[in-house]
């Protein structure tokens, strides 16, 4: 009868079926480890690596001291002084170049008499349906004139305005100013266009605005102005009557509600 093994001795059968589950992965380990180890080589040889040396500081290299320019006296001449010029007749603007206007105050009397001849001596006056008048535009050029919330009357005030630059220049652009628009469908021949208006302050004196025409057939235009010293004397048109004359016969004529 055999005895049996001590304890210590004894022996179990293991299931290697159950590790080999284990053992297969683990082939793989070896070549996981290798990929990771190459991956991180760069990184590590980067560590590694020394580092720059730090770029010394430039210090400033040493200059020769600058020597004064020799004195010239007669080298450099003194600026020429700006003397301060006024307005002057080549300083209005492209617009006033085409306007008549009245710009001074005038004795009320001799107004009177002077002007209203036109109204107290008969006119001839022949009518011309060839001759029309479609449009009268007129503008008040002054601060009453409000021309914010519209670009068109804003550019119609500074094309008048144009060149002005002092106090005085824009003094003597203020005023009222009229364009107007008429049409010979006739043959070409010299006008008269006459323009007699009356003012706020000055009541019923009428004062009388003159332009030659000359060799006139189609669209034109006549340009009329009150402006500086007479428009703040008298104040803007009140009434006014345009005339066209071909020598001293009325052709045409237009005038406004209150005349």
């Amino acid at each position: 009868m055999t005895k049996p093994l001590p304890a210590f001795i004894r022996f179990r059968m293991i299931d290697r079926r159950r590790v080999a589950l284990l053992f297969c992965p683990m082939r793989w380990m070896a070549l996981l480890v290798l990929t990771a180890l190459l991956a991180a080589q760069p990184a590590l040889a980067q560590n590694a690596s020394p580092q720059a040396a730090p770029k010394s500081p430039k210090v400033p290299t040493s200059m020769a001291r600058p020597t004064a320019e020799p004195a010239q006296p007669g080298a450099y001449e003194n600026p020429i002084p700006s003397t301060p010029v006024g307005p002057t007749a080549a300083d209005r603007g492209p617009a006033q170049k085409y306007f008549v206007l009245a710009s001074e105050p005038d004795d009320l009397a001799e107004t009177q008499v002077a002007d209203n001849k036109f109204i107290s001596a008969p006119q001839k006056m022949a009518l011309d349906k060839q001759i029309t008048v479609p449009l009268i535009h007129d503008i008040q050029n002054d601060a009453s004139y409000h021309i914010e919330s519209n670009h068109a009357l804003q550019f119609e005030a500074e094309y008048l305005n144009w060149g002005a630059t002092t106090k005085e220049q824009l003094q003597a652009r203020q005023g009222h100013y009229f364009t107007i628009t008429w049409v010979n469908k006739g043959p070409r021949t010299d006008f008269t266009a006459r323009f007699e208006y009356r003012q706020v302050k000055s009541q019923e004196i009428v004062r009388t605005l003159v332009q030659a025409m000359p060799q006139v057939r189609g669209a034109v235009r006549s340009y009329f102005g009150v402006v500086d010293k007479a428009y703040q004397a008298y104040g803007p048109v009140c009434s006014w009557r345009f005339s066209i004359l071909r020598g001293d016969t009325i052709v045409a004529q237009t005038r406004s509600f209150v005349w």
